[in-house]
């Protein structure tokens, strides 16, 4: 059984000599999500065959009712993990086996390999014009009150044609 000192030799201090600590912080959700298939295909064999979604707060990465939560606010440390956590209880069906170690070993080096970044993950907020967005809503409201209108013009006629039938039989059987 693996202790903290191997731990600490295979894991912590690859982290520390491959990445900063900055690094480590800054994880874009869609790298996560990439990372948690190509762990589970490397380490699996085959697809990941649970539906990923996005998590943030104090969530782990971690299946649930809905699929899979990926938080990337965890960092990368975290993820790798968890993830090598839970690989490891589908694999031994324990939480700590001799494996974990080489497990999260491999996850990271996985890590620095493909997934870390440099510049720092800021979310894009797009540029809405609400001015532009508000004037689609007035053409949008004429085109469905014109409509309603054609309608209650067509609806108005047939009505009209209907009274003078009436309007024709009755002054017929009056007479």
């Amino acid at each position: 059984m693996p202790t903290a000192k191997d731990y600490e030799l295979a894991v912590e201090r690859f982290w520390r000599e491959n990445s900063t600590p900055e690094q480590r912080r800054n994880v874009h959700p869609n790298l996560a999500m990439n990372y948690v298939r190509a762990f589970w295909k490397q380490e699996m064999g085959r697809k990941f065959p649970w539906r990923l979604r996005i998590g943030s707060g104090s969530r782990r990465t971690w299946e649930d009712s809905r699929g899979f939560t990926v938080n990337p606010d965890q960092g990368w440390h975290a993820i790798n993990h968890d993830m090598s956590h839970f690989i490891e209880r589908r694999k031994t069906g324990a939480a700590h086996s001799d494996q974990h170690v080489r497990l999260e070993a491999a996850g990271a080096r996985l890590i620095c390999r493909r997934f870390l970044r440099d510049e720092p993950y800021v979310e894009k907020k797009k540029e809405r014009d609400h001015v532009a967005e508000r004037a689609a809503r007035v053409d949008a409201g004429i085109r469905r009150w014109e409509t309603k209108l054609r309608r209650a013009t067509t609806a108005l006629k047939k009505l009209r044609k209907k009274k003078r039938y009436y309007d024709k039989v009755l002054a017929d059987r009056g007479s």
